[in-house]
């Protein structure tokens, strides 16, 4: 028709520069030579409907976009355009994972699509991984007669693959990924129009692509900043190890999103490593574990001072297999670096399995390499603290012990006060800090005593009235000796004030009810208790019921009530756990 129209045209001589219009595409109109050739007509057309089905998907790029910003849906919808316009029964788009080295399957539409998500493809493997690895795009009508072809997925998913055409995903040099269509509809193949369609296409995608992972992996940067100054923060709020500890192991694995970690310290002397930290599944069975030095991948890190990165922790030969056998978890991956200040190797941090199948890269080698150099120091310091801490109380309990050789009849006296404070202290879900308060009023208590006649003290039988008013006085002899001890003056007024009762009638300052310290009402109760439970020059130890019964008594008068109730409670299950310990043995 078109040459017959074309030839009655030449007969009537119109002038040969005269156009007809053939086409519009947006506010663009497209003429073709009335005189050209019928295949240059055709071809004109051909032209105008790339051009519009070209402008149909820029145009659904834009609206997409502008709606969303979630990569994966506007991925899916550009693929399902991608399907639409060039006639194909399924089709994938497969990012690049330039950690494991692989493509990972973002987008998939078509039947069996579905199943896709669980299947990574090698660089280099089957049609996609040849595409993604060389940079070109690539036709194939037959997969059968192409040597490149992989059947494996396609038989996985019994989805039968008859022709693919495959097209990568570029940023200037950098190859992203690829775009891969299935099966042209009924028996057809794709061709070279598909192909420039597709081409024409994906350097917008590739553009959205690039601008997205550069999005995420500003924020992952952000975040990452922000967990490297919330642990440095964190660190220097606290000097108790153990809770240092499970802050750093958790900022870790929040940090690089890791399913499970752990903390490992070096024992120099035994040259073994324990477990200081351990989350995941069953990690409590881990906390008796030793691991040699040069064993497993925590034992390597420490031998070879630096870090690893394990994507195939099973297959390794330094794995410690023994870790996944006592808690059922199996580790996957590893990321593992040493925790070393400036002149020591102290430990090994590591945090197991990416979350969401991803993998560990370079990037978080570096992440967890900053955050232990910052927990190092942080537990040195803790380490340092907890040191001075504990000589300055073994110096203390060494000047409460040399008191108590004044007074044979109590010695030891203060440690079970302490004990039993503690027991009450517990059941109160006293802080750690609280607690460590407590236990020094506990051994302090009756420091006071220094300054009282060894006589006195010492003398087997009943006190006179007036050795009673000397006793007395220990308490302030106590609150003046601590006095001088600036570390220890926060526990003054409990020690001062512990023999103070609830009702008032107490020594030295008659104080009532809720005006006496709290510690010192702990103590009244504990130190009364300790007095009836433990043999004197004058009598026997009082039975345990006998003991009980008689701070139940002394509730409201001697004791603060609610205090009494909780020193019943807790001194029951105490001495329940203590009788069933002395049977077994």
């Amino acid at each position: 028709m078109a040459k017959k129209a074309l030839k009655k045209a030449a007969k009537k001589k119109k002038p040969a520069n005269k156009n007809i219009k053939i086409g519009k595409i947006g506010i663009l109109e497209v003429f073709e030579d009335e005189n050209a050739p019928a295949s240059a007509a055709e071809q004109y057309r051909l032209k105008v409907e790339k051009l519009e089905k070209e402008v149909l998907i820029l145009r659904e790029i834009a609206e997409v976009t502008n709606k969303d910003f979630s990569l994966d849906k506007i991925l899916e919808r550009f693929l399902e355009l991608l399907m639409d316009t060039i006639c194909a029964d399924a089709g994938s788009l497969l990012l690049v994972d330039k950690a494991s080295d692989t493509l990972t399957f973002t987008a998939a539409l078509g039947k069996k699509a579905g199943k896709l998500k669980d299947y990574k493809l090698k660089m280099g493997e089957g049609i996609a991984g040849w595409v993604a690895q060389s940079g070109k795009a690539i036709i194939t009508p037959d997969v059968k007669k192409d040597i490149r072809f992989s059947p494996t997925i396609s038989r996985a998913i019994k989805y039968a693959t008859r022709n693919i055409l495959c097209v990568p995903l570029k940023f200037e040099h950098d190859i992203l990924g690829v775009v891969e269509l299935l099966n042209k509809h009924g028996n057809g193949a794709f061709d070279e129009n598909d192909l420039a369609i597709v081409s024409a296409y994906v350097p917008y995608v590739s553009m959205i692509i690039k601008n997205a992972q550069l999005f995420i992996e500003n924020k992952n940067r952000i975040h990452r900043l922000e967990h490297l100054m919330q642990l440095t923060e964190y660190v220097n709020s606290t000097l108790n190890i153990d809770t240092l500890f499970d802050m750093i192991l958790g900022i870790s694995m929040d940090t690089l999103g890791a399913e499970a970690g752990s903390i490992m310290m070096l024992d120099e002397e035994k040259q073994t490593l324990k477990f200081a930290a351990v989350s995941g599944p069953k990690s409590g069975k881990l906390k008796e574990v030793k691991v040699p030095v040069g064993e497993g991948i925590a034992g390597w890190v420490i031998r070879e001072n630096r870090g690893v990165l394990i994507t195939d922790a099973q297959s390794d030969p330094r794995f410690f297999k023994e870790a996944d056998q006592k808690t059922d978890f199996k580790t996957k991956s590893v990321l593992a670096v040493p925790l070393r200040t400036k002149n020591n190797l102290i430990g090994v941090v590591e945090v197991l399995n990416k979350k969401n199948n991803e993998s560990f890269n370079s990037d978080d080698m570096l992440m967890l390499e900053a955050l232990s150099n910052q927990a190092a120091i942080a537990i040195e310091n803790a380490r340092l603290y907890a040191n001075v801490k504990e000589l300055f109380v073994n110096t203390v309990r060494s000047l409460a012990t040399a008191i108590e050789t004044k007074d044979v009849y109590t010695r030891g006296h203060s440690e079970r006060v302490t004990m039993f404070s503690g027991l009450m202290a517990k059941a109160l879900s006293f802080s750690e800090e609280e607690t460590e308060n407590l236990n020094l009023t506990g051994i302090l208590h009756d420091i006071g005593k220094i300054g009282v006649d060894e006589s006195i003290l010492r003398k087997p039988s009943k006190l006179t009235e007036a050795e009673y008013t000397e006793i007395m006085k220990h308490p302030e002899y106590a609150a003046n000796i601590l006095e001088a001890i600036p570390q220890l003056r926060h526990i003054i007024p409990a020690v001062k004030h512990h023999h103070e009762r609830y009702d008032g009638n107490g020594y030295p300052s008659k104080l009532k009810g809720e005006k006496i310290p709290y510690f010192s009402r702990i103590l009244a109760i504990a130190d009364t208790f300790d007095a009836m439970s433990s043999s004197r020059p004058y009598r026997q130890a009082l039975p345990f019921n006998v003991c009980i019964e008689e701070i139940k008594r002394c509730a409201g008068t001697q004791f603060d009530p609610e205090l009494a109730e909780v020193a019943v409670k807790a001194f029951k299950l105490w001495h329940g756990l203590k009788m069933k310990n002395t049977k077994e043995k």
